[in-house]
C-alpha cells in the first residue's frame, strides 16, 4: 500500500497579498485590483486561498478564449459566404435597384398612354423596393435587433 508523502505545505494553502503577488510575479497593486474586481473576500486572518488568487488572475480567461473563437468562426463563416457568392453586397444591390427604378420612373412618366393614377400606383410600388430590401436583410441577419435575436422576434409574432 503506497504511503502518503509528507509535505511542508499547509492544507489548504493560503496567501497574503504580498506573498501571492511575489509567487505569481505580479505587483501588489495589480493583484489587489484583480481580487477586488472578482469581489474576492479574504478569510478571518486576511488570507486568500490559491484557488481565489488563481481565479482572480486567470478566472475569465477561458470564457474570453471561447468568445474569441466564436468571433473568429463568425468572421470565417461570413468570409466563406462571400467567397462562395451566397452573399450580396447590399449597398451595391441598392445602387443597381436605384438605377433601374430611375430608368423605369422616367419611362413611366414619359408614357402618355397611362393614366395619372396608374403611373402613381406603379411609382408607389417602385418606391417600396428599398423597404423590401431592408426586410430581407433583417430576416437574414443573425445579429440581435433591438436587443432581441430574430428567433425571439418571430416567436412573439
Amino acid at each position: 500500500m503506497p504511503r502518503a508523502s509528507k509535505s511542508n505545505v499547509p492544507q489548504p494553502l493560503k496567501w497574503n497579498i504580498e506573498s501571492a503577488a511575489r509567487e505569481f510575479g505580479l505587483a501588489i497593486g495589480t493583484l489587489r485590483k484583480a481580487l477586488n474586481k472578482n469581489s474576492t473576500v479574504p478569510d478571518a486572518d486576511g488570507l486568500f486561498t490559491t484557488q481565489q488568487v488563481a481565479a482572480a488572475i486567470y478566472g475569465s480567461m477561458h470564457i474570453e478564449k471561447l468568445a474569441t473563437q466564436r468571433e473568429v468562426r463568425r468572421k470565417l463563416e461570413g468570409a466563406n459566404a462571400i467567397t462562395t457568392g451566397s452573399v450580396l453586397d447590399r449597398a451595391e444591390l441598392a445602387k443597381v435597384f436605384g438605377a433601374i427604378g430611375d430608368a423605369m420612373r422616367s419611362r413611366i412618366m414619359a408614357c402618355s398612354e397611362m393614366s395619372r393614377t396608374a403611373k402613381e400606383d406603379i411609382l408607389h410600388n417602385l418606391s417600396t423596393i428599398p423597404l423590401a430590401l431592408q426586410e430581407v436583410a433583417d430576416r437574414q441577419t443573425r445579429l440581435p435587433r433591438n436587443g432581441k435575436r430574430l428567433e425571439e422576434d418571430q416567436s412573439e409574432s
